[in-house]
């Protein structure tokens, strides 16, 4: 668990603060999956470190090697001593003198009884997914040999290492890669292993190449699920990592195996057969874990930055306070910039498309089901998730499973993802909406009304909350006064959110005269965009761009801020909404979707779509009496706060929740649901693999748009021609922009635009 933009290099997983999440197998029948191999020379008390995130792996079906190689160190001897009698899993092999890394490594191979063999230092660390996510990728991907992932190094050095085997031909010119990976052990045995003759360091980065000149090669999983315990300089012990040393051992790599360094590097390249792509549903019983209380498996697209994630944030607070365990499934793909975020409330998150290819996607459902025997499968936006649906549904009959649904999306799939939940519904038990419009929508649509339930999705009014202390902090650190009014754009810039018509509209205050400031909280496609708007506009000292902002640090922002501008095209209920009227904002936005519920005319304003007048000149109008209207706009932020408090907590939301899983819960065991039998489990395999070539062909299709969306759109000829011209006059515009002349030549950059960009 590391936040990349902000790592905190203390909190590794053996950490004191780190929540102990440790696994445990409900029986052990001698039978590992995975082999992991320890090297062991008067490690020291450390060792209890790594022996930690070894314990809490969620892969649990394994056998620990740890090679003694000749330890002197009277503590170390006492350590090892301890671990012989510790686990049945453990066994600790012994050399009668130190061999070096290479021999005690090539020991554990050859007394490793599975494939899969786990190479880990005796000091360095793993996140508790690591293990089970690096045999799945090699059990779903036979083409490679070895995978290992990014790494935090800690210790003596700090920083973060996304290097790896996927860097290519780049490891032959440096060592990439860190000795904690998994390795085949057939691969380990036709290369004929570490060679032995190395003491000095670096022996791994020779077996790396000793295998690339056999044909082998490995791939990263791109998440950070290892530690890498360094020191300031690592030369005092290994010889090898000496700068005049590391140029003559690369000298060597290149005497052995020549080869490589003339273009003869392994090139491994996957192929999908679109045309018939075998599936496999057979899941031996393996890892089956013991529960500690009841588990909820979440079925999410992605782990993105948006008032939907927030919400599921919050939902998981709400159930791990009642004492639930929950794992996390992404299936689309993503950088998953919260990842982070939710990997603070549990370390089972797995992110489909950085380890396993989509025709094993059912396959690791079926085994993760299987493994957890989860309480309830719980989707939430997962395309591949309600595809899925009859799979899991028929496959696991006694779970019930549900989804939350937020808001209708007319231009996607006549509805979006509650359509997608009607056409499903026969697979799940109950769905929540976060509106009554939303339930309203889908009953006319033909869904049951018995199974669809509004849970408000809330907020936390002791954390959103108006604070002056915080209000005065964010305006002095922006350059704005205290009495000044800011306008607050909390949303991401996508065309859904419509920031054009929030920067159309602010252009339009400041060209009333109106006195204000305004903030934008979010990323998106559609910034480039904002910012040319606010640019042409000169609003670039009054308008703050403040990109991503972390959820800890939103509620600042909103206390600083008095209004919140949201001109949505469609939503449900936005979640910014929720909070800013808990912090006492008034609102301004769209009468779409649910959020007349929420909004009331004592706390907002919210447009009708249907008004024949001019979109932003309304709202600039609703802006400019508000700004006006010190005693209305303070009488509304006193209601927004007492309307959230009343009604809209995260409390109630929980409540609505917990006391509906419940609910369905007892009716699903009420209800007693025959097993499938084996010919149904043929039929389910067949659909599956249809399924299974709909999704690639998919995914094919969405990287092709995306790498040729330039080509199959193509900008006009004038498009280009004018962002020539702005190129051309901006040196001028920006020297004379106070002036007159600024003015006239801003008013004709405008005129332009309308005239030559008409998209």
């Amino acid at each position: 668990m590391i936040n990349p933009h902000n790592p905190d290099f203390i909190l590794n997983p053996a950490h004191l603060l780190r929540e102990n999440f440790a696994q445990h197998l409900i029986t052990w029948k001698d039978s590992p999956v995975l082999t992991i191999v320890t090297p062991f020379y008067n490690s020291g008390p450390v060792f209890h470190e790594t022996a930690q995130s070894i314990f809490n792996q969620s892969l649990q079906q394994w056998e620990w090697l740890i090679i003694n190689d000749g330890s002197t160190d009277q503590p170390s001897i006492q350590i090892l001593d301890e671990f012989r009698n510790r686990d049945v899993r453990i066994r600790v092999i012994d050399h009668s003198e130190n061999r070096g890394l290479s021999v005690a490594r090539n020991t554990g191979f050859s007394h490793a009884r599975s494939e899969f063999v786990l190479l880990l230092d005796s000091d360095d660390l793993l996140e508790p997914t690591a293990a089970e996510k690096w045999w799945w990728f090699l059990e779903t991907h036979p083409l490679y040999s070895f995978v290992a992932s990014y790494h935090v190094a800690f210790g003596g050095l700090n920083y973060l290492w996304t290097g790896g085997f996927h860097d290519g031909a780049m490891n032959a010119e440096r060592n990439r890669v860190s000795m904690m990976c998994v390795v085949r052990k057939s691969v380990h045995k036709a290369v004929g292993g570490f060679d032995e003759t190395i003491r000095g360091g670096l022996e791994d980065w020779d077996f790396w190449m000793r295998c690339a000149a056999h044909g082998y090669w490995g791939a990263t999983v791109p998440e950070y699920l290892t530690w890498y315990r360094v020191r300031e300089d690592h030369s005092d012990r290994w010889e090898n990592l000496q700068e005049a040393r590391l140029n003559e051992f690369r000298t060597l790599l290149q005497e052995k195996y020549p080869d490589l360094y003339h273009g003869g590097f392994p090139n491994l390249t996957e192929s999908i057969d679109f045309n018939l792509t075998p599936v496999n549903l057979q899941i031996a019983e393996f890892n089956l874990l013991a529960k500690t209380g009841p588990h909820l498996l979440m079925i999410l697209p992605w782990l993105e930055m948006g008032g939907t994630e927030r919400f599921t944030l919050n939902l998981m607070d709400q159930l791990i306070n009642h004492g639930w365990i929950i794992s996390i499934v992404t299936t689309a793909s993503s950088s998953d910039p919260w990842l982070y975020e939710f990997e603070k409330r549990t370390p089972y998150v797995f992110i489909l498309p950085n380890f396993i290819p989509i025709k094993d996607y059912p396959r690791f459902l079926c085994y993760l089901t299987q493994s957890r025997n989860f309480d309830v499968i719980f989707i939430q936006g997962s395309y591949e998730g309600y595809r899925l649906l009859p799979t899991l549904s028929r496959l696991f009959p006694s779970i019930p499973i549900l989804d939350f649904l937020h808001l209708v999306t007319p231009d996607w799939m006549q509805g979006g993802f509650p359509r997608l939940s009607l056409l499903y519904r026969d697979f799940l038990d109950l769905s929540f909406t976060s509106c009554k419009q939303l339930r309203d929508w889908m009953v006319e649509a033909g869904g049951n009304a018995n199974q669809l339930v509004v849970c408000y999705i809330g907020v936390d009014p002791e954390i959103w909350k108006p604070e002056l202390s915080k209000r005065e902090q964010v305006r002095a650190e922006l350059g704005i006064e205290i009495n000044d009014i800011v306008i607050l754009y909390a949303a991401r810039l996508e065309a859904q959110k419509q920031p054009d018509i929030f920067a159309e509209t602010l252009c339009k205050l400041a060209e009333k005269g109106v006195r204000f400031h305004a903030l934008v909280a979010g990323e998106g496609s559609l910034m480039a965009q904002l910012k040319e708007q606010l640019y042409e506009c000169r609003l670039q000292d009054r308008v703050h761009i403040l990109g991503s902002v972390p959820t800890e640090k939103m509620p600042a922002i909103m206390a600083a801020s008095d209004i919140l501008f949201l001109p949505s095209h469609n939503e449900g209920i936005s979640q910014a909404i929720y909070e800013a009227m808990a912090c006492g904002l008034v609102v301004v936005g769209a009468q779409v979707g649910g959020q007349g519920e929420l909004v009331s005319e004592d706390c907002g304003i919210l447009r009708s779509p249907a008004s024949l007048q001019d979109e932003t000149t309304e709202y600039t109008n609703i802006l400019r009496q508000l700004i006006s209207d010190t005693p209305r706009r303070q009488q509304m932020s006193q209601a927004s706060r007492k309307h959230i408090r009343d009604k809209f907590t995260l409390d109630q939301m929980g409540e609505c929740t917990l006391s509906n899983l419940s609910t369905t819960i007892a009716n699903k065991k009420r209800n007693s649901p025959k097993p499938v039998t084996e010919f149904e489990k043929q039929s389910i395999i067949r659909e599956v693999q249809y399924l299974v070539e709909f999704l690639q062909a998919r995914q094919e299709l969405q990287q092709l748009n995306a790498k040729y969306s330039v080509l199959v759109q193509p900008k006009s000829a004038s498009h280009w021609f004018y962002l020539w011209l702005r190129r051309l006059f901006l040196p001028v515009s920006e020297q004379v922009k106070s002036s007159r002349l600024g003015q006239i030549l801003v008013s004709f950059q405008k005129w332009l635009k309308r005239t030559l960009i008409k998209e």
